[in-house]
C-alpha cells in the first residue's frame, strides 16, 4: 500500500569527517493505517528504511522519496516496538505484548516468529551485534535477551538498576544498555556478563543509546534535561539542553558531525556539536521518538502521534551518500554525478572499507570502525565496484555517467565529458557510443582526452559510456551506466 503525498577517475580523496550543514525543512509523510503509532525506524540493506507500527501490528518500509509499504505482523495485537537490521538483511522486531521476538525476510516476503522463555517480559529494544546475534532489553523483567540467526534465545540479568530500554553495539565489541530506574548505563560482554555504571544525576531516565563519531556511546535522558556521553571505559559526561523539560528521546550520529536528537515533549528535532552548542531546533509532528540516518544522507524518526514519518532534509546535491552496514552497502548501487562527492557513513557494527576492486588502485578507505565517514570526489565516469576487505560486506558499487548536454541537434557538434582530470597513471578511457537503433556500443576513443565534441548525423536518442582500463592487463572498472541525450 502506498501513502499520500506528503504534507576517478579518479575517485579523489578528501576529508573524512563533515562539511557544515544546517538543515532547513522536515517533510512528514503520513502512515497509511491509521492511529497505528511508528515507534522505532532503522536504514535497511536494501537502501529504504523499515519501522514498527505498534498499535497498527505492522511493519513499515519508506523508500528515501516517502513511499510507504506495510506489512502485517503475523501474532495479532504482539506490539511490535523496537527494529534493527540483521547481518544478512532481515529484518528483526521485538513484539511488546507477543512476548516474541520477529524476524520479517524481505527477499521472501516471509515472518517468523521465536517465543522468548521468561513470560511477559515486554521485549523493547533491540540491535545487532558484532558476532551476528541481536541483543533486545526486556523492560518488565529486567532483562537483557540474546537471540542468534537461527533464533536461539538466552536471556542475562544486570546486577542493579531496573527497566532496561534502549541498547547498542559499542565500537568495543560490547553491547551497551540504558536502565530507566537507577540512573544506569550497562555494558554487556560477548558472553553476558555485565558491569554498570551510575549516572551523575538522578531521575534522569535515560532512555536511547547510540555510537557516537568519537567512539563513545551517547545516551539520551527522557525526563533530564541533557544528553549523556559514555566512554568506552565507563567515563560519563552530561551535557546540558536548554530550555524546558521536553523529553529527550531517540538519538543518532548525523553526516555532519553532529549528534541529532528528538524532543518528544516539545515536538522538535535537534543537532548538538561536539562542543555542546545545540542547533537548530526543528519543528516536527506530534511526539518524535526514533531517529536515524538514512541512505540519502537525510535524517528519518517516527513521529507517534502524528502517525507518520518524518524526514529533516540534510543531504544537499554536491555529496551522494552511501551507508556501510554489515548487510551490505546501502544502497548497494548508488549513482552519482560528475565532480559530485561520494560519502560512505560506516554503521557497523563491525568495522568495514571501501576498496577499489578493479585491482586499479584507485581508493582504499582502510578499515574504518564506525560511526565514521569516507569521502571520495567523482571526478570520472565508470561503474566501479567496491569491496569491503573485512569480507563481511557484500560489494556494492558507485556508477558515474558521461556528462552530456540537455539536448542536442543534428550536425551541431556537442560536448561529451567522460572525465574531469587526466586519466590515472598507466591507464587510458574507453569510451563508447550507441546510435539510434544501433544494436550495440561502438567504440568512441580510447586512450582519449577527458572530453571531445560529437557530431550526430541522425536524430534519435544516443547513449555514452565511459571506463578506465589499464592498457595490456585484464585490470578495468566497469563502463558506466549510459547517459543519453536527445538529438533533434
Amino acid at each position: 500500500m502506498s501513502n499520500s503525498l506528503p504534507r576517478v577517475l579518479v575517485l579523489a580523496a578528501a576529508c573524512v569527517l563533515a562539511d557544515e550543514l544546517s538543515a532547513q525543512v522536515v517533510t512528514q509523510f503520513p502512515v497509511p493505517t491509521a492511529q497505528s503509532r511508528p515507534y522505532t525506524i532503522a536504514a535497511g540493506a536494501d537502501g529504504n528504511l523499515w519501522f514498527t507500527e505498534s498499535n497498527g501490528n505492522k511493519l513499515g518500509r519508506i523508500t528515501p522519496t516517502g513511499v510507504i509499504t506495510e506489512f502485517p505482523v503475523p501474532t495479532a495485537q504482539s506490539g511490535p516496538y523496537g527494529i534493527a537490521i540483521g547481518g544478512n538483511g532481515d529484518v528483526w522486531f521485538t513484539e511488546r505484548f507477543g512476548n516474541k521476538i520477529g524476524r520479517y525476510t524481505p527477499s521472501t516476503g516471509t515472518f517468523r516468529e521465536f517465543r522468548i522463555p521468561t513470560p511477559f517480559a515486554q521485549p523493547w529494544e533491540i540491535a545487532l551485534a558484532p558476532n551476528g546475534d541481536l541483543w533486545f532489553t526486556e523492560e518488565d523483567v529486567n532483562q537483557i535477551g540474546r537471540i542468534t540467526p537461527s533464533g536461539v534465545i538466552r536471556e542475562f540479568v544486570p546486577p542493579s538498576g531496573s527497566f532496561p530500554t534502549g541498547i547498542t553495539a559499542g565500537q568495543d565489541g560490547r553491547m551497551w544498555f540504558t536502565q530507566e530506574i537507577g540512573d544506569q548505563i550497562g555494558r554487556a560482554e560477548p558472553g553476558g556478563a555485565m558491569t554498570m555504571f551510575t549516572i551523575p544525576s538522578v531521575q534522569v531516565l535515560p532512555w536511547d543509546i547510540t555510537p557516537g563519531l568519537d567512539g563513545g556511546l551517547w545516551f539520551s535522558e527522557l525526563s533530564g534535561r541533557a544528553v549523556g556521553r559514555i566512554s568506552t571505559s565507563g567515563q560519563i559526561v552530561e551535557l546540558p539542553v536548554p530550555g524546558a523539560f521536553s523529553g529527550i528521546a531517540g538519538m543518532c550520529a548525523g553526516p555532519d558531525g553532529r549528534l541529532w536528537f528528538t524532543e518528544n515533549d516539545t515536538h522538535h528535532v535537534a543537532a548538538m556539536d561536539a562542543g555542546g552548542t545545540v542547533q537548530p531546533i526543528l519543528p516536527t509532528g506530534q511526539r518524535p521518538l526514533c531517529i536515524v540516518l538514512g541512505p540519502d544522507g537525510n535524517l528519518w524518526f517516527t513521529e507517534a502521534d502524528a502517525n507518520a514519518i518524518g524526514r529533516v532534509e540534510l543531504a544537499t546535491g554536491d555529496t551522494a551518500h552511501v551507508l556501510v552496514l554489515d548487510a551490505g552497502f546501502a544502497p548497494r548501487v548508488r549513482t552519482a554525478r560528475l565532480g559530485q562527492r561520494v560519502q560512505w557513513t560506516f554503521l557497523g557494527p563491525n568495522a568495514h572499507s571501501v576498496l577499489d576492486a578493479s585491482g586499479l588502485g584507485l581508493f582504499d578507505s582502510g578499515a574504518r570502525s564506525f560511526v565514521s565517514t569516507f569521502v571520495l570526489l567523482g571526478r570520472s565516469a565508470g561503474t566501479f565496484v567496491v569491496h569491503d576487505a573485512a569480507g563481511i560486506t557484500p560489494d556494492g558499487a558507485v556508477t558515474i555517467p558521461v556528462r552530456l548536454p540537455g539536448a542536442a541537434f543534428v550536425g551541431v557538434p556537442f560536448p561529451v565529458v567522460w572525465s574531469l582530470v587526466p586519466a590515472p597513471s598507466g591507464s587510458t578511457f574507453d569510451v563508447q557510443v550507441r546510435a539510434p537503433g544501433a544494436g550495440a556500443f561502438q567504440n568512441l576513443s580510447s586512450g582519449a582526452p577527458p572530453s571531445a565534441s560529437f557530431t550526430a548525423t541522425s536524430p534519435g536518442v544516443y547513449e555514452f559510456r565511459a571506463r578506465i582500463r589499464a592498457p595490456g592487463s585484464n585490470l578495468a572498472t566497469l563502463f558506466s551506466l549510459p547517459a543519453r541525450v536527445l538529438v533533434q
